[in-house]
């Protein structure tokens, strides 16, 4: 199992945001120096927080990943235009050397699609039609395309990435028919938010859908909520406000309308239960090895910055994980 570190890049109105690039390359640096695999940056748009552009950060941090992995969890694909996105995505492939993910999804705010002048109902159609056109371009010399949202004519993008074929793109999916419909068109499904019961259903969807293709074995990468300290008491006060309020977001920005059989609105004890790796190292290490006996993920990334959490205490959690659940995992 490999471990992905989410970074978050969504501050309070208030805060104030100097010297904030120092802050997450340094998380950065710390999760490559005690042992994760990969680091990702989210997207939004328009949001009354601060929420940084995920196409000027990830390429800066791209600076400090040293042997990582560096990806988007996730690329909002119908707000942008595929031909851009396979010139950006091929770009952080070359400038790292080959370590670049390209995880998208099909966005859910009004508010954004709004902003950007696309219609909602046109999001699965621009999704889909973008993953098909970054894989042509990414693989082939000249594309042609003639689809229902974007047409192309003897279009081609250089460089390449350094990646052979190309990057792998995954799909981050909350219901049936998107997780089938990544196993079909990406490389991967990454699944977040939903309760262990659904990841378990999703995977097992992922994996006998793309057993039915020629593309040989998919990737499961599952995301969780994650803080520690040294005892699961001390972490449940650091974290829990912080925690419940990130969530109280996600229903006013309406992303629990997305799932099926499920919603946001649970009490602190189911949600650390289902869905969040909250607690001491013995802790997490058990409830890990829960989620490898149930869904067994290639990936499991694990997101501890919260707003309004103290730096301090966002570092330590990191370093416990990197350096007494992760060893322990890999044992």
């Amino acid at each position: 199992m490999e471990f992905g570190y989410t970074l978050v890049s969504q501050y309070k109105p208030n805060r104030e945001i100097s010297g904030i690039a120092n802050e997450l390359a340094n998380q950065v640096e710390l999760a490559n120096e005690v042992g994760f695999d990969m680091v990702g940056v989210s997207e939004h748009h328009v949001t009354d927080d601060q929420y940084l552009n995920n196409e000027a950060l990830l390429p800066y941090l791209s600076n400090y990943i040293g042997e990582m992995d560096i990806g988007t969890g996730i690329c909002l694909l119908p707000y942008h235009h595929p031909v851009r996105i396979a010139e950006w995505g091929a770009t952080v492939d070359v400038l790292t050397g080959g370590n670049f993910t390209l995880g998208v999804g099909q966005g859910y705010r009004d508010e954004e699609f709004e902003a950007f002048g696309i219609d909602k109902a046109d999001a699965l159609g621009r999704f889909v039609e973008g993953v098909q056109i970054i894989k042509k371009l990414w693989t082939e010399d000249v594309v042609s395309y003639d689809g229902r949202h974007y047409q192309l004519e003897d279009v081609s993008i250089n460089p390449k990435p350094v990646q052979d074929p190309r990057p792998p793109i995954l799909i981050g999916a909350s219901n049936i028919s998107s997780v089938e419909r990544a196993a079909r068109i990406a490389d991967g499904w990454l699944g977040a938010h939903v309760p262990l019961d659904l990841i378990d259903e999703y995977a097992s969807t992922f994996r006998e859908e793309r057993a039915s293709t020629e593309h040989g074995d998919g990737y499961v990468s599952v995301g969780r909520e994650a803080f520690l300290a040294e005892t699961t008491e001390e972490a449940e006060a650091i974290v829990r406000e912080k925690l419940m309020r990130k969530y109280e977001r996600y229903i006013d920005w309406g992303q629990d309308e997305v799932f099926e059989s499920d919603d946001f609105r649970s009490e602190w004890e189911r949600l650390k239960t289902d869905r969040f790796l909250v607690g001491s190292p013995e802790d997490v290490i058990q409830e890990i090895e829960r989620y490898r006996e149930v869904v067994d993920p290639d990936r499991l990334g694990v997101r501890m910055q919260y707003q309004g959490l103290d730096f301090d205490d966002v570092r330590s959690s990191i370093e416990l994980f990197g350096n007494e659940v992760i060893p322990a995992i890999e044992s």
